[in-house]
């Protein structure tokens, strides 16, 4: 039988590969020369020093780049936590009025006229209600790196008018005072209301106080005025507002400029809940009860309570207890 290994033609070497020079162990790929003196860099502690100190200075950089950013654009070209919409900061929406009248919507007790009496920013809970006149400090502060100018503040009431006034208990309560601010004053219930400053007449003399003219805008008379705040700065406004023939909830829209744009902010209470204010009842019959401290009677402390109707008999002041 013929030998077929004999007869079999041969193989043509060539310099490529092939799989049975693969298998048998034929010409392998040599090792990089730079392999292990790459990995000996890449794990040298001065490799990682210098990595650290570029990440610093980079940080560093960006931090300059954008202060000097800051004092060349204007602000609405800068990030959105800076810009406009954020250049104020309501730092306080307190009521302060101390005196006169509130009225009560639910039940009254013991609780409630301490409450109301005291001063405290406790009597001015959801059931107590200004009436005639409110008297609210209002204390903003400026975010933005540049100056941020107040242009107007403009009283916007719900539905656009007042309603009737509130029916309830009154309480009429004891004097205190209140710290120095900006006054303005805004009659509430008038159908364009705006914001008021009693304008000065004439010089003032030696020993009297300056005489005052009718009131006038504050913000649009005519010699506006506007309101600045400093990055940091605070200013404290004393807002009274006056309503004499109706229930009136509202809150402000503040205007304002800043790195050459404007914008605008609504400011409400607590919580976004609207001021509010009544006026009283043309018949104080009305009232379901009356609350009242006079000083003309032997316990000043005490709370004298009566009807609307005997309130309204006795000209706004109840008669005292019988000793």
């Amino acid at each position: 039988m013929p030998n077929n290994r004999n007869n079999r033609p041969a193989a043509r070497r060539t310099g490529s590969l092939t799989r049975l020079s693969v298998r048998r162990g034929g010409r392998t790929r040599p090792e990089p020369t730079d392999g292990p003196d790459r990995l000996r860099y890449l794990r040298s502690p001065a490799t990682w020093l210098a990595g650290i100190l570029l990440a610093v200075a980079t940080v560093t950089f960006q931090d300059v780049l954008t202060g000097a950013v800051k004092a060349i654009l204007p602000l609405d070209r800068l990030p959105d936590r800076l810009s406009p919409q954020n250049a104020i900061d309501v730092v306080e929406v307190r009521n302060v009025k101390k005196t006169g009248l509130f009225l009560v919507r639910g039940d009254v007790d013991g609780r409630v006229l301490d409450a109301v009496g005291s001063g405290e920013p406790g009597r001015h809970e959801e059931s107590v209600v200004d009436v005639d006149d409110a008297r609210w400090m209002v204390t903003l502060q400026g975010r933005a790196s540049q100056q941020v100018r107040i242009t107007d503040i403009v009283p916007e009431v719900e539905g656009g008018t007042c309603s009737s006034p509130l029916t309830g208990n009154l309480v009429n309560a004891p004097s205190q005072g209140v710290q120095r601010a900006i006054a303005l004053k805004v009659a509430i219930d008038e159908p364009a209301p705006r914001l008021m400053v009693p304008k000065e007449k004439g010089p003032e003399e030696k020993g009297k106080e300056k005489e005052t003219d009718a009131e006038e805008p504050y913000f649009t008379g005519s010699e506006p005025r506007h309101i600045t705040l400093d990055q940091n700065e605070s200013e404290a406004l004393l807002i009274e507002a006056t309503s004499e023939e109706g229930y009136c909830r509202w809150r402000y829209r503040v205007r304002y400029q800043v790195g050459g744009s404007t914008a605008e902010m609504v400011l409400s209470r607590s919580g976004g809940k609207p001021f509010e204010l009544t006026g009283q009842l043309a018949d104080a019959s009305g009232y379901r009860s009356v609350h009242y401290r006079s000083f003309g009677c032997s316990d000043s402390t005490a709370w004298l309570t009566g009807t609307g109707e005997e309130y309204k008999r006795a000209g706004d002041t109840l008669p005292c207890p019988p000793s």
